[in-house]
């Protein structure tokens, strides 16, 4: 049976360079999705329990093809950001539910579960990529297995996860080794090799196939197979042969059966029949990054190989077990609330309000019970914490200032450690057991310990990670004003009046942008201010400016400023780069859709040769690393409110405009459009039972805020008319605290 493979052509996330703002866009979309498609499978599975001797074709599967739905829109999702690796287990996933439809018999407790699995693991896999973390879509492979041997798959492999880009037939390496021929006394060697590193890895013999290699690829000159290079596919399985020499890859069966199918590729090539070199060659280079960097003293064609097509960038993971999938993301989410709220009552308790020490006690049970369930291995915090919490309970008054400061420093602690939960870090059950020391020292009446550096660590963390939230905020509540009144002002130049308090606000706002490093922004917002005094002061006729564009360009600005404070919010460090000021139109762009930076391959005859010594193995000349990442090139579809983007893996050299024009936008403005007005929706009826609601008819002005930005950035401007005319209308009810009445809805 075929099974899916993911596309080839993408790398593995660099976060230096790669805007996380689309997936974060996506990521409740598909969380819901998800939860959704594995809710149904799991109705289906109790109505077939429940009907169990009845014919299951009398049973209704509507619920698997409604799972169906959701976890195919949910691969669309995750293609249209470039996540091929974490789309390649959706795949498997969507395959399994239509087995599941065509044979109903087949959706038992433990297949469901499989898919289950699955859904937790990837939803837990991109949550730490928004969050920042480095991870592989490799370490997803546990349950992308389990799925595919459901599937009856007939290859199964830890680099169908492994997102490399599939140039590697390009790349030629220069070896300086005695060349070698395919001949019957060679094959005889190798045979013995291949069997004694198939038994055991036997580095001897690892030693020997990768010299028995080395010269096969030098005596193979210009000759391909497959479209790939024979010098480059034995370069590599020399490579491959020196890490298993170094001991540098575990010793399971995905191992031990590539010297085997080496050997079958020399036999073909030998006989000179066809074989399957392009994949065999792509496996080569998985292992060759899995086995990571060599001592600097030996490892010297791996290195080579390493160096040449650039598998540095690729992280060392464990295929085997795996770091997601380990629970329900729900579970995680609600210990993140009971940790919130656990911190919010212990600050009023700590501050002398014990008004509501029951149910502080009761709270930190709970969080106590999310930590054993998350991570079994800190009960002795848990532990501590209740025990903390009851001494207080018991005095019946506010807890010493020594036993606040450590509750206090354990529970910053859990709501770091739950933001971004890895249950195979080693690291935590050693953290909360300190923790969970300290705190029996102080509840038995000791003084504070003084703080660990990495407690330190945590607590510049949080204070930073406040500080740009709070400035973000701040941000946001600043240009939503600014937009108000230039909106107020467009539609009458007549009125100069609203414009007065403006270049004060974009002063401040200037100040904050170039505090924080931002000096693009920063002098798009001078070139705003300069603008809008010459307005003010009769310089710049405004009849006159609306027809040279400098009311689109303010806009414009508006709006890449509103994207530019969102991606502050989840991804500060890239909002630096992804945008630049054009000081001759004095507009602010998203360096996005539009560029690409192409791959440069080596060069074959210009790189150094690398000689090589059978029997030492030493360099003449190290070389120069010769091949470069290619960064995705982004799509992008911002909202003045809220920015909604989305990426493209782009091709090799030179981008069309074409290849993301306005059709793409548009169709990621529809997606976005339609979460936007189920929102608004649900608003409504709310409003219908509670006329009185504020908070209802801001989520429904939010709504037309966000429509009304977003559908101006992609040319749909009358829809941007009307939304902007029912915001108005919103502004002027919440401004003067109205019910909503018949009339308004």
């Amino acid at each position: 049976m075929a099974f899916d493979t993911p596309d080839a052509h993408a790398n593995e996330i660099d976060l230096a360079v790669s805007d996380l703002g689309p997936l974060a866009w996506v990521l409740d979309e598909l969380r819901k999705s998800l939860e959704g498609a594995t809710k149904a499978i799991r109705r289906f599975v109790r109505d077939a329990d429940a009907a169990r001797g009845a014919d299951l074709a009398s049973i209704d599967t509507s619920p698997l093809r409604i799972a169906r739905q959701q976890v195919h829109t949910s691969v669309g999702a995750l293609d249209m950001v470039g996540m091929a690796g974490p789309a390649a287990l959706l795949r498997a996933m969507e395959q399994a539910v239509q087995k599941f439809v065509s044979q109903p018999e087949l959706c038992t407790e433990e297949e469901a579960g499989k898919v289950e699995r699955g859904s937790f693991a990837l939803i837990q896999f991109l949550e730490a990529t928004v969050a920042g973390r480095v991870v592989s879509a490799v370490t997803l492979f546990p349950q992308h297995k389990a799925i595919a041997e459901f599937l009856g798959a007939e290859r199964i492999h830890p680099a169908d996860l492994w997102e490399f880009d599939g140039r590697a037939q390009q790349v030629a390496l220069n070896f300086q080794v005695q060349a070698l021929e395919p001949s019957p006394v060679l094959r005889g060697e190798l045979d013995k090799a291949v069997l004694q590193v198939v038994k055991t890895l036997d580095k001897v013999a690892s030693t020997a196939l990768r010299d028995r290699f080395l010269g096969l690829h030098a005596g193979a000159g210009s000759s391909t197979e497959s479209g790939v290079s024979l010098s480059t596919l034995w370069a590599v399985s020399a490579g491959f042969f020196d890490a298993l020499s170094q001991g540098l890859l575990a010793a399971d069966m995905f191992v031990k059966r590539m010297p085997s199918r080496i050997l079958s590729a020399y036999g073909l090539v030998a006989k000179g029949e066809a074989a399957p070199a392009e994949l065999l060659l792509r496996d080569l280079l998985f292992f060759c990054g899995q086995a990571g960097n060599p001592a600097a003293e030996s490892g010297v064609v791996l290195r080579a190989v390493r160096q040449a097509f650039g598998l540095a960038r690729f992280r060392t993971s464990d295929y085997a077990r795996g770091q997601f999938g380990h629970f329900d993301p729900a579970v995680l989410a609600q210990a993140r609330k009971r940790v919130a709220a656990a911190r919010d009552l212990w600050s009023n308790l700590a501050g002398g309000d014990t008004a509501k020490v029951k149910a502080t006690s009761d709270q930190f049970g709970l969080v106590a019970d999310s930590l054993v369930k998350l991570h079994a291995q800190s009960a002795p915090l848990a532990q501590e914490l209740v025990r903390a919490v009851q001494t207080t309970v018991d005095a019946g008054r506010a807890p010493s200032a020594e036993l606040a400061m450590e509750v206090a420093t354990s529970v910053l602690y859990l709501e770091a450690a739950f933001e971004d939960l890895d249950p195979n870090d080693a690291g935590l059950a050693e953290r909360t057991a300190k923790l969970a020391h300290r705190l029996e020292k102080v509840r038995g009446g000791s003084v504070n310990e003084p703080l660990e550096p990495w407690i330190e660590d945590l607590y510049r963390k949080v204070s930073d990670r406040q500080t740009m939230g709070s400035v973000v905020g701040e941000l946001r509540v600043s240009l939503n004003e600014l937009e108000r009144v230039l909106d107020q002002f467009f539609r009458d130049p007549s009125n100069k009046q609203v414009l007065r308090a403006v270049p004060d606000q974009l002063a401040q706002m200037r100040g904050v942008l170039t505090v924080l490093g931002l000096s693009d922004a920063s002098s798009a917002v001078m070139r705003m201010r300069s603008t809008v005094e010459e307005i003010l002061v009769n310089e710049l006729d405004a009849v006159r400016a609306r027809e040279a564009g400098t009311f689109d360009k303010l806009g414009n600005n508006l709006g890449a400023l509103g994207f530019l404070i969102d991606m502050l919010g989840y991804q500060p460090s890239f909002a630096k780069k992804l945008f630049s000021y054009d000081p001759e139109t004095g507009e602010l762009r998203p360096l996005m859709g539009r560029t690409s930076v192409a791959t440069r391959l080596p060069d074959a005859g210009a790189a150094e040769p690398i000689v090589v010594h059978t029997s030492e193995l030493t360099f003449a000349k190290s070389p120069e690393p010769t091949a470069a990442m290619a960064m995705a090139s982004a799509g992008v579809g911002a909202m003045a409110a809220g920015a909604a983007v989305a990426v493209t893996v782009a091709p090799t050299g030179p981008v069309d405009d074409a290849d993301f024009g306005d059709d793409d936008l548009r169709d990621i403005f529809l997606e976005e459009a339609r979460e936007v007005v189920t929102n608004a929706g649900e608003a409504l009826v709310a409003l219908q039972t509670d006329p009185s609601n504020l908070a209802d008819q801001t989520t429904l002005r939010r709504a037309f805020h966000t429509l009304k930005g977003s559908s101006r950035m992609v040319g749909l401007n009358d829809f941007g008319e009307a939304a902007w005319a029912f915001e108005q209308l919103l502004n002027t009810s919440l401004a003067e605290q109205r019910p909503a009445s018949a009339g308004r809805k």
